[in-house]
């Protein structure tokens, strides 16, 4: 857990240093130049046979400047590479800071800029951002929280409603309204899986086989498939394929990704999953493809190129999430007919030796 507002604020009395001690040494380098120089040009010999005037005189002057150069020139230099010292060194740690700051983002909203590390001229600064980010993140948990028991809460009533439809309506009706208790089902899914994906807690990582976890997809959802009218077919060279990560929610997408393309395909098509040689996830199918002036927001949640179509506009948002906490990607690649999505596992493989399990 991150420390407390008041925690970071007494840390920040102890173990800061003061950014003014680093200039310091400097600043008094580039004043001890300064003053040599001032003196070495006072007693530098000069022709004592001339006389003011002719000191004064242009000529002269340049002569003497012309003569005096070198020396000029050597400690403008040393003060030039004082001043540039200075300025490195304070302003490292400010580069240091602002590196941690951007590589702060949703999925790592819990980290904090340290005040141990931080000039003392900069703490309020630190302390401001970091209590930012404390007000940043409990919100976002507060509304991750709501959505998970919200559909927890959900899920008991809404199967006993569907069991009492199936009882009491008319066989016209009842086809309609179970499709119907089918989508909120889905939908609560959904929202549970996306929650458990966006907390990134709790989460159990484990070694499994991407090609025996694919094919059990692929198996349990082809009644479905095949019913409504449409085909599915796997497709691999590989024997297996050994990853390390979540099991549950690597099918959960793989099965957004299935169902898909299932809404946006119609009766006759083929949808063919795949794992490739470099243990890629692939989903593609010969549907009308994905219109060019939604795919810049097809992973963003509630987004849906059909805004009076199926769906809730959570299936694709749940795959970008899982492949984010798998260190990897999910993208849609060009295509010749249909759609073409593909999952890429940065965690693939596990070290050799490691079992796997589907």
């Amino acid at each position: 857990m991150p420390a407390s507002p008041e925690e970071r604020k007494r840390s920040s009395q102890r173990g800061t240093f003061s950014l003014t001690w680093i200039l310091f040494p400097s600043v008094l380098l580039v004043m001890a130049l300064v003053f040599m120089a001032v003196q070495i040009l006072g007693f530098i010999p000069s022709d004592d046979t001339l006389s003011l005037s002719e000191r004064l005189d242009p000529a002269n002057l340049a002569r003497e400047a012309n003569a005096n150069l070198p020396l000029i020139l050597f400690i403008s230099g040393l003060m030039m590479a004082g001043i540039f010292i200075a300025l490195r060194l304070g302003l490292r740690p400010l580069k240091h800071i602002s590196e941690l700051a951007a590589g702060i983002g949703p999925a790592t909203i819990n980290q904090r800029l340290p005040l141990r590390s931080t000039p003392r001229e900069i703490v309020p600064l630190v302390l401001a951002f970091n209590t930012t980010l404390d007000r940043l993140e409990a919100g976002w948990r507060a509304q991750r929280e709501f959505s998970a028991n919200a559909a927890h809460e959900l899920r008991t009533p809404l199967a006993t409603l569907r069991a009492q439809v199936e009882t009491l309506l008319e066989p016209d009706d009842r086809r309609e309204a179970i499709e119907e208790f089918d989508r909120l089902g889905r939908l609560i899914a959904q929202l549970l899986t996306l929650a458990e994906a966006d907390s990134g807690e709790d989460l159990t990582e484990t070694a499994f086989d991407l090609v025996a976890l694919s094919r059990g997809v692929c198996n349990d959802m082809a009644g479905a498939i095949l019913a409504s009218g449409r085909g599915i077919a796997f497709d691999t060279a590989l024997d297996s394929r050994a990853c390390r990560g979540v099991p549950g929610l690597v099918e959960a997408a793989l099965r957004n990704l299935i169902e898909n393309a299932m809404r946006h395909t119609s009766p006759g098509s083929e949808i063919t999953v795949s794992v490739d040689a470099k243990g890629r996830l692939i989903v593609s199918d010969d549907g009308p493809g994905v219109p060019a002036e939604f795919r810049p927001r097809l992973f963003e949640r509630f987004s849906k190129a059909d805004a009076n179509g199926p769906g809730a506009g959570l299936g694709l948002s749940i795959v970008r999430r899982v492949m984010v906490l798998h260190g990897g990607d999910a993208r849609l690649e060009p295509s010749p007919a249909g759609a073409r999505f593909v999952l890429e596992f940065d965690a693939c493989p596990i070290k050799p030796g490691e079992g796997s399990g589907a």
